[in-house]
């Protein structure tokens, strides 16, 4: 039968539809779009060259797949007439070309306009929505005109509805879709849940419109040079959907691996870094987790009471200091690379040939120091990771966290899903970031998002309670942005000191983005000597008297200081209502003013606060239950405020760094302590090329790579007080006036450095301190 014959009358062709080809249609469209979202997902950011690459992929992905594949292969599957070849529909390249470039170019804009924001807004959404819609409907109906053979006709009806179809199916998948996305609960099931919406917008606009569309007018002139068959047709828009496919599995395995790898950290001693943005919004990968390096596999102590790296431990304590010192660390990171390869071939050589008790106790005795290098070495791959500098990883948190492992399905089925404890443990680096920096991160691939809305992903990822981490970020958040230093002013505080069972010291802190110590800010700006003098009066004696003595007739006789005087009270009074009254009663008062490190101001460039201080040594049942206060490690706490005066010690660390870290029984005999001590840039001046040292390293003993000297512990030695009068201290005569002196303590090797030490001193000085009584 010829191709004129099989058309009556030259009329319309009737239509018929495979239903495989259909199917396959759809199947293909899903494919397009989950892989759109799936880089959607993925997008941080309107700015960078990894942003633009994933706009510009998921546009592909979803105009050349989900659309024009889709669409291609639908049209195969409609048979006009008998299914004679001759009187099937042809379609010429010029227009096939533009359908396929037009979409792409559409989407471009729409999934431009619906953004990256944490929570897209309705108008970005409903832009977004009807630009997808209108790139389904202008690629379907751009492709019809590439049809040669054919003159086509469209129901007006079918046309509107397939147009709403688009609209509506493609806003309410995108919208469904990014609401997901703000709330962190855009799982890879739910963005295959929006793809095969996104899927059904496309294929219920392509066949609401092919319904509607007859095809008459059959010329059999049409050349059929260069027309694809079906089969043809399909493998090509197969193989591009195949495309989609690997990135889909691409992107799944990508994912997978980083699930993996923060199962096994779940049980490793590991370094992450909390970047949180002007807003107090926290830094993320696309899949909710924070970006971290395995320090060692866990911490080996040298008793089973050591086997857990806690905020109070001495190599803790050394890295905390560390973290201030960053640009020094980054100096020896390479040298303490070299010695780690080294101790691990040796320490391989040695299990190799049977490592005996006395050999194994000597390697953890040194474990210290090995954990001190790998935590620098971490600390440098995780700056690369994050695309920073060493120097702007940010300071160490000051508390270590550890992993919970959840039960068993058996367990929880049963009804027991408690956690258990687990051997990991995470450190954190915290740093607050400016605009600029913020905007770079998310360029490069980084999300920032709000505390509440990653808790419970992150704490699932890292295996901690919920209501923990919670806590810890948000306490991470004001730690970044104003560690924990006094504002600006004349502060009256209570220091608390508390033993413990392990012989050591806490005391009483505030949280949040106060004070760090129980205090209350004096309206008073500057003590002067008349206010000194008052003040005097008042040494040894608890808050309740202070009281009584201010409000009494003679001192409501001082007219002049009446304003001081009202301050006191007031702000004294305050301070006592928030601490418990038997603590209250211990507390004594000195009248010595200390200059502590406070917050800069853009005000005043002065960084230093002056501090009035009541203070007592309580019992080791001492409670406060005012949940504004903790209490924290003494030693931990004088090492923040040390670092915060900025006294970093770096010479101190640069001698530690050459001796304990890197160099052990290496460096010649004939060379001193001092000649370390200077800075870490002096010392790489006399030392070996890189290459040198690490064959002179493999020329040491076992014995030279473990033994060392623990660093880092805080040692409280016996003092002396010395009044040293300080007139002309701009640090002081801002806040105190010109004719003032202040007391120091100074001791050798052993010399007070920060106010804590003063504090401490002045809670054992002679009338000061007052032993709590039974009651107490």
């Amino acid at each position: 039968m010829s191709s004129v014959d099989s058309l009556p009358n030259g009329g319309s062709a009737s239509v018929s539809y495979l239903p495989g080809y259909i199917f396959l249609s759809y199947v293909v469209s899903v494919m397009g779009c989950t892989t759109t979202l799936e880089l959607l997902h993925r997008r941080t950011s309107t700015a960078g060259f990894y942003n633009w690459y994933l706009l510009l992929t998921s546009a592909i992905s979803m105009g050349g797949i989900g659309i024009w594949c889709m669409h291609f292969i639908g049209n195969r599957a409609i048979v006009l007439g008998n299914g004679d070849s001759h009187i099937q529909v042809m379609y010429s390249m010029s227009f096939t070309g533009v359908s396929f470039v037009l979409p792409v170019c559409v989407l471009l804009t729409a999934f431009y306009a619906a953004g990256t924001g944490e929570k897209a807004g309705y108008l970005r959404i409903l832009a977004g929505g009807m630009l997808t819609g209108g790139s389904v409907c202008g690629m379907h109906y751009v492709g019809q005109l590439g049809i040669s053979n054919y003159t086509c006709r469209y129901k007006a009806e079918n046309v509107a509805g397939a147009a709403i179809i688009a609209v509506v199916a493609s806003t309410a998948a995108l919208a469904i879709f990014f609401r997901w996305r703000a709330s962190w609960t855009n799982r890879w099931w739910r963005r295959g849940v929006c793809g095969c919406l996104l899927g059904l917008a496309v294929s219920g606009m392509h066949w609401t419109a092919a319904v509607g569309t007859s095809y008459s007018g059959h010329d059999p002139s049409a050349s059929l040079g260069g027309q694809l068959s079906r089969t043809q047709t399909v493998i090509i828009c197969s193989v591009l959907a195949c495309v989609a496919c690997g990135v889909l599995s691409a992107c799944a395995i990508a994912a997978s691996g980083e699930y993996r790898r923060s199962r096994i950290q779940a049980q490793q001693l590991v370094l992450a870094s909390v970047f949180f943005d002007p807003e107090g919004r926290v830094m993320v990968t696309p899949h909710a987790l924070l970006p971290t390096r395995k320090i060692v596999d866990r911490y080996l102590g040298k008793t089973f009471s050591d086997d857990d790296l806690t905020r109070t431990h001495p190599a803790f304590l050394w890295a905390f200091r560390a973290s201030r010192n960053w640009k020094l660390v980054k100096e020896v990171v390479p040298y303490m690379r070299d010695r780690i390869e080294i101790e691990d071939t040796t320490r391989e050589q040695y299990l190799a040939k049977g490592v005996d008790s006395d050999r194994e106790a000597e390697m953890v005795s040194g474990f210290d120091d090995q954990f001190k290098r790998h935590f620098c070495v971490a600390a440098h791959d995780l700056a690369g990771e994050v695309r920073q500098p060493l120097e702007e990883l940010g300071m160490l948190y000051d508390d270590v966290l550890t992993t919970s492992t959840p039960s068993s399905p058996f367990s929880r089925a049963i009804g027991y899903s408690r956690l258990r404890a687990g051997k990991g443990q995470l450190m954190f680096t915290v740093r607050q970031l400016n605009k600029q920096d913020a905007s770079r991160l998310a360029a490069s691939g980084f999300r920032f998002t709000s505390i509440d809305n990653v808790t419970t992903l992150l704490a699932r990822r890292m295996n901690i309670a919920s209501g923990t981490l919670d806590v810890h970020l948000k306490d991470m958040r004001d730690f970044a942005a104003f560690g924990r230093n006094f504002e600006p002013g004349l502060h009256l505080i209570s220091f608390i000191v508390r033993p413990t069972v392990h012989d050591r010291f806490e005391v009483l802190t505030a949280k949040g983005t106060k004070n760090p110590l129980p205090s209350m800010t004096l309206q008073t700006k500057r003590l002067l000597m008349p206010h000194l003098e008052i003040l005097s009066h008042m040494e040894g004696w608890p808050i309740a008297t202070c009281l009584d003595w201010l409000r009494s007739e003679k001192m409501q006789a001082h007219k002049d200081q009446s304003m001081f005087i009202e301050d006191l009270i007031q702000s004294m009074s305050a301070l006592a209502s928030s601490l418990p009254p038997d603590v209250n009663s211990a507390s004594r008062f000195s009248p010595r003013p200390l200059s502590a490190p406070c917050r800069s101001t853009r005000i005043s460039d002065n960084k230093t606060c002056m501090l009035l201080a009541f203070c007592t040594v309580g019992s080791l049942n001492t409670r406060v239950d005012n949940p504004d206060y903790a209490f924290v490690p003494l030693r931990l706490f004088r090492i923040q405020q040390q670092v915060n005066g900025g006294v970093t010690d770096a010479d101190g660390l640069a001698k530690e760094l050459s001796q304990g870290l890197l160099y052990s029984n290496i460096r010649s005999g004939s060379a001193t302590d001092s000649e370390f001590a200077s800075s870490t840039r002096s010392i790489f001046k006399i030392w070996p090329q890189r290459k040198r040292l690490r064959d002179r390293m493999r020329t040491v003993s076992q014995e030279s790579l473990t033994n060392s000297t623990p660093l880092g512990d805080i040692v409280v030695r016996r003092e002396v007080k010395v009044d040293v009068a300080k007139l002309s201290d701009a640090a002081t005569e801002n806040p105190l006036g010109r004719q003032t002196s202040i007391t120091v303590v100074e001791a050798g090797d052993a010399a007070a450095q920060t106010y804590v030490d003063e504090l401490y001193n002045l809670c054992y000085a002679p009338g000061m301190r007052l032993r709590p009584d039974s009651a107490f």
